[in-house]
């Protein structure tokens, strides 16, 4: 078994006076030295420094606004094809009942009222008793005329059992502002219309 003996490490060691300590923290070169040196990785200061920047450099910057605003536009886009799928939905209505082909602009379209006042003689007959429609001579009905032909077609539907609440408001034809509304009063009066019959083929 071996014995370490202390005393020798002790003797070994020298001590540092206060006298040279002072002499030596005093020194101009020594300060310059200490300064120019890099910070050792081993001090407190320099892990405290480390962490701060890994901290820093890994946190990410608030996603408050970029995801409420994303969350906004997506929202956006839904209703958007919402509204969309009901518009279509709507031509299909008016153009397989009434057998015609309608423009691109839909809206353009039903701002006369004629087609609807025609949509509502087709689920009851002369519910409308008179359109007012455009002529050669005058390819674009007035405002007047347009508006009568639209107030004509909600009377219809009022009379032929379209509930309050299903119906549109004049300025949603009108003024292109609502075809989704005008959609929700097309299909109120079409759930309305007597079934379609039966063709010798699908007997």
């Amino acid at each position: 078994m071996c014995l370490y003996d202390l005393s020798d490490e002790r003797s070994s060691l020298t001590p540092i006076s206060p006298t040279s300590q002072t002499v030596h923290l005093s020194s101009p070169a020594s300060v310059t030295l200490h300064r120019s040196s890099p910070q050792r990785p081993e001090s407190f200061l320099f892990r405290a420094a480390v962490r701060e920047e890994i901290k820093r450099s890994n946190t990410p910057p608030p996603p408050i606004a970029i995801s409420s605003e994303t969350s906004r536009s997506e929202n956006g886009s839904k209703i958007r094809q919402g509204e969309l799928e009901v518009i279509e939905q709507l031509r299909k209505n008016i153009e397989s009942r009434l057998k015609v082909s309608l423009p691109s602009d839909l809206g353009a379209a039903l701002t006369d009222g004629v087609v609807l006042c025609h949509l509502a003689n087709h689920v009851r007959p002369r519910s409308v008793p008179s359109i007012h429609v455009p002529s050669p001579a005058v390819p674009k009905l007035k405002m007047a005329k347009c508006r009568r032909n639209v107030e004509n077609f909600l009377e219809a539907c009022r009379k032929i059992g379209v509930p309050q609440g299903r119906l549109c408001l004049p300025p949603h034809i009108l003024e292109e502002t609502g075809l989704v509304e005008v959609a929700g009063t097309v299909q109120a009066l079409l759930d309305l219309a007597p079934p379609k019959p039966l063709s010798p083929t699908s007997v």
